[in-house]
């Protein structure tokens, strides 16, 4: 444990700082509450109560973000639930706390090694925006063919479950609703959303004669379930509808006969001329309505592409972010370590506005410089160990050309180690890119001189 006034080392049974004196009774009791919360959060997990052990687990997190075993398992759940972007952004988080002995590294490798799990979660995404984007637009049959692929995919993603059974009740059909909240529920026994949409259905999904096991456990929550009204509208209407059903029948009869059979019968007494007219005129209607059905179909194909490639430029970036914090992380680790150029070449391909945290760009910012200073220590760094190795030289040199990538002096004795060791076409190179900085100082008419000797040992003229 660390201290919060000076930040250095006490130990986890401590009650005073050793080196401040600051009480950490406080710490102590925050550090009590957050394992409380976390010990519900798994209570309520191991009862498949995945989304109350959610709201529990973040206020753990709340009061102590270095709860590393409280942010794993909300990793967890949230890959149980189908949350597969939210549960590896806690356990990148989590790794990047706790670097060593953390489980978190085991649960990223595994998702990480299984390609066709990561390939079906891209899909899945996918495949979910676009069907939300439909269902927005009132294309609730589109939608309901996505959300249908997307549960297949990955029958735990109860967010496209609860999509689903949403659409299917807004088209009125509750038994297929019905057993989607069933699936989801099944996952997460006591989601509010999930709930929510039974409570809805449930009287119109009982009425139907195949009451789900879900729908059939809803009345014994709420008492007043099974009392309806007298004479209520919903009553008067469902002993209508019998009698409704036989007047639209009989008007369609009516319709079928003076539409088809009437001319079927004044065409018996026609010529075969007026035949063909009519079959002219049907064909030419035909074909209007093909034509207009082709261009909508092109119309609703265009933006179903446009959709998709949002997405794919959504997800793409998405991965990008991730790559841009792990390199964060990498040379936050080097810079701990002492190694500063290490960890200003592992940012190296960043910049600050790739990070949208304050604490990443804060972070950032001092990883990611080196003094000027700095960078001539290596230089000299690197000269003295010319005479011990020319290897550790290379790479000394490499390593201040990372960070500062103009700078002719480590350009020039690059060259020259290389030279050393008789690469001759990598010298050559590095003579070229020194001379080029600058071709007016001391450093590159030496470099000119060396560069002639080069070109003479791999046998070029000058």
């Amino acid at each position: 444990m660390r201290c919060p006034r000076c930040d250095a080392n006490v130990g986890d049974t401590s009650i005073r700082c050793n080196f401040c004196g600051q009480d950490l009774s406080v710490v102590h009791f925050v550090r009590r509450i957050s394992n409380t919360y976390y010990n519900m959060g798994l209570e309520k997990a191991q009862v498949r109560d995945l989304s109350g052990a959610v709201s529990v687990l973040k206020k753990s997190l709340q009061f102590n973000k270095h709860n590393i075993d409280a942010r794993n398992l909300l990793g967890l759940i949230y890959y149980e639930m189908g949350e597969t972007v939210a549960a590896l952004s806690e356990w990148v988080l989590s790794k990047y706390l706790q670097p060593e002995q953390n489980a978190a590294d085991y649960y990223i490798n595994t998702v990480q090694k299984n390609q066709t799990a990561l390939d079906a979660t891209n899909q899945t995404i996918k495949k979910y925006n676009s069907a939300l984007s439909a269902a927005k637009a009132g294309n609730e049959d589109l939608a309901i063919i996505q959300l249908k692929k997307v549960v297949s995919l990955n029958p735990h993603f109860i967010r496209a479950q609860q999509l689903l059974a949403l659409l299917y009740i807004r088209v009125e059909d509750y038994q297929k609703a019905s057993k989607c909240l069933d699936r989801a529920r099944k996952i997460d026994y006591n989601n509010t959303t999930t709930l929510r949409y039974i409570q809805e259905i449930g009287d119109r999904a009982g009425s139907s004669g195949k009451p789900s096991s879900t729908v059939k456990k809803a009345p014994k929550k709420d008492p007043l379930a099974n009392v309806t009204p007298v004479g209520t509208y919903k009553e008067e209407k469902k002993s209508l509808m019998p009698v409704m059903n036989v007047i639209i029948g009989v008007i369609i009869g009516i319709v079928v006969c003076f539409v088809l059979i009437r001319p079927t019968l004044l065409k018996s007494g026609l010529g075969g001329g007026s035949d063909i007219s009519d079959a002219n005129d049907q064909m030419a209607v035909q074909n209007t309505q093909i034509a207009t059905l082709e261009k909508e179909k092109e119309t609703l194909q265009a933006q179903v592409d446009k959709l998709n490639k949002k997405i794919s430029d959504g997800d793409t970036a998405a991965l990008k972010k991730i790559e841009k914090y792990e390199q964060l992380l990498k040379a936050a680790k080097l810079y701990l370590d002492n190694d500063r150029f290490g960890a200003a070449a592992a940012v190296g391909g960043c910049k600050k506005t790739d990070f949208s945290l304050a604490e990443a760009k804060s972070l950032y910012s001092k990883v990611g410089n080196v003094s000027d200073s700095d960078i001539r220590a290596m230089v000299n760094q690197g000269r003295n160990e010319m005479y011990t190795s020319y290897d550790r030289a290379i790479s000394t040199f490499k390593k201040v050309l990372s960070v500062d990538k103009d700078n002719q002096d480590a350009m020039f004795y690059l060259a020259r180690s290389y030279q050393r060791k008789q690469k001759y076409k990598s010298a050559k190179k590095w003579y070229e890119n020194a001379i080029k900085v600058n071709d007016t100082t001391t450093i590159a008419a030496q470099a000119e001189r060396y560069l002639n000797e080069v070109k003479t040992a791999m046998g070029e003229n000058n």
